[in-house]
């Protein structure tokens, strides 16, 4: 009995202990996020005068020759039996002419643009057309389609490209409207300067009104028309549901986005991120193919075995090479910022024509592939629960002195050519108060500046919406 009272005691003292130990670890009082939101600064009361509008620079008018190109219309032979019509909008349209009717691969991305298309087609021959081939469900590539579809036509795609589809044109069709017209420079027209030279990028005013896919096969799928073998194979890189169609006896491989003269948009800003391995994976297997002709769904067709060869085995080398630098700086534990500022194209790469950063960019394309194989966290603590952008910009207004002193900064920044730190002082005022119209304004010049001398037609398109949606928040047209 001495011994369990013994027992009983100790553990009594136990309790006791750890009870006054949790005490001093364990705090009752409901813990709340503190949060203090300042007041808006002011309105900023500078004048100021906006600079002259921007002017083309010497590398951007050389480029222009390229452009015209992508923006002058035409019907080029490729075979006796095959076409490929450019220049009438952003996307192409190919047809294979057979002795028991056409097949027309891709369809561009609006209907006007189509019907041009048809109507040169028509001057070429006067066959059915039997067949509608998408190499994948981009915009660009299946609105025209109603104006090629005949009765008895079939259109084929792979199953991947149903559900991207539904996916882009239904679920996210708001989204994708707005996106696609802020990338072709279109957010808010009436607030943007005339263009000095029309944009190939036309068309993107709204989702809908295509024809499905009658037929889609998952991996591959082949047929034949009027003599002519066509094999479809399934190839990720621009998106998921891609696919080449591959003509064997004629040596013709129809590239889709796999291949355009450019570095490869790997990575659109305002998209999901794209299979990139996939992509130089796809690549690779046109190299062992052994084309004599890319037709591509962008830019001219490549002609010649050796030619082909060539610039596809470089084309992959660029990609592979943008994405495993990538990977290596993930596993490294580098932020995208310190990923973005330290992946460059190797010299004999990036000095080549078709790899100038006309369309794609390398650094959006790191950014693209950070968002596909890392999380959203960059590890650092702030960026796992932040605060609304205005609480921390209002306080830094209201250190810096007042919109004033940022502004007045930002205008002696933008007389030295320092627009993006122009544009991210604008931005400190703008989160702060949003309805300070001179920071929208002095912004929107800085972005007009930064689309004109970026040399890329994605960057100019985004730069030219972002810089009218400043002028219609200020209310001021240009």
């Amino acid at each position: 009995m001495k011994q369990k009272a013994v027992m009983w005691i100790e553990l009594g003292l136990i309790v006791v202990l750890s009870g006054a130990l949790l005490a001093q670890c364990i705090s009752f009082k409901k813990i709340r996020p503190v949060v203090r939101e300042p007041a808006a600064p002011g309105e900023s009361t500078l004048s100021y005068s906006p600079p002259p509008p921007p002017k083309l620079q010497w590398d951007t008018v050389k480029q222009l020759a390229r452009l015209r190109d992508l923006v002058t219309p035409k019907v080029e032979k490729i075979t006796e039996d095959i076409y490929l019509a450019r220049g009438f909008a952003l996307g192409s349209v190919q047809m294979v002419i057979t002795d028991e009717g056409l097949v027309i691969i891709d369809t561009t991305e609006t209907q006007e643009a189509a019907s041009k298309i048809l109507k040169r087609f028509r001057k070429i021959t006067d066959k059915p057309i039997r067949y509608i081939i998408y190499t994948h469900g981009h915009l660009d590539h299946v609105h025209g389609s109603p104006v090629f579809r005949e009765k008895g036509t079939e259109v084929i795609a792979t199953k991947d490209a149903v559900e991207f589809m539904k996916r882009d044109f239904e679920l996210l069709k708001e989204f994708h409207a707005r996106n696609r017209l802020n990338q072709a420079g279109r957010a808010a027209p009436e607030y943007s300067r005339k263009l000095p030279i029309e944009s190939p990028v036309r068309g993107f005013r709204e989702l809908g009104g295509f024809v499905w896919p009658t037929i889609t096969f998952d991996q591959e799928y082949s047929f034949e028309l009027g003599g002519k073998k066509f094999e479809l194979y399934h190839t990720m890189g621009e998106t998921p549901d891609h696919l080449m169609v591959w003509l064997p006896d004629e040596r013709v491989l129809f590239s889709g986005d796999l291949y355009y003269q450019s570095f490869p948009n790997l990575s659109t800003p305002m998209l999901e991120p794209r299979p990139v391995r996939e992509w130089y994976e796809s690549v690779d297997r046109m190299v062992a193919m052994q084309p004599k002709y890319i037709v591509p769904a962008h830019t001219a067709a490549l002609i010649g075995e050796d030619k082909v060869r060539e610039i596809l085995t470089n084309y992959s080398k660029a990609i592979r090479y943008v994405y495993e630098e990538t990977v290596r700086c993930i596993n490294q534990g580098k932020t995208v910022d310190e990923a973005v500022h330290s992946v460059r194209l190797p010299a004999e790469l990036a000095e080549l024509d078709y790899l100038q950063e006309l369309y794609g960019r390398v650094d959006w394309s790191v950014r693209g592939i950070y968002a596909g194989l890392a999380g959203w966290y960059d590890g650092r603590g702030t960026d796992l629960s932040p605060l609304p952008p205005n609480i921390p910009a209002r306080e830094v207004v209201l250190l810096a002195g007042g919109a004033d002193k940022i502004l007045s900064r930002a205008i002696e920044l933008q007389g030295a050519d320092e627009h993006q730190l122009v544009c991210e002082l604008c931005d400190i005022v703008i989160d702060a108060n949003p309805e300070d119209k001179l920071a929208h304004i002095i912004k929107a010049s800085s972005l007009e500046y930064l689309g004109y001398t970026g040399g890329n037609l994605n960057m100019f398109g985004f730069y030219r919406s972002a810089a009218a949606l400043e002028r219609k928040a200020a209310g001021i047209k240009p």
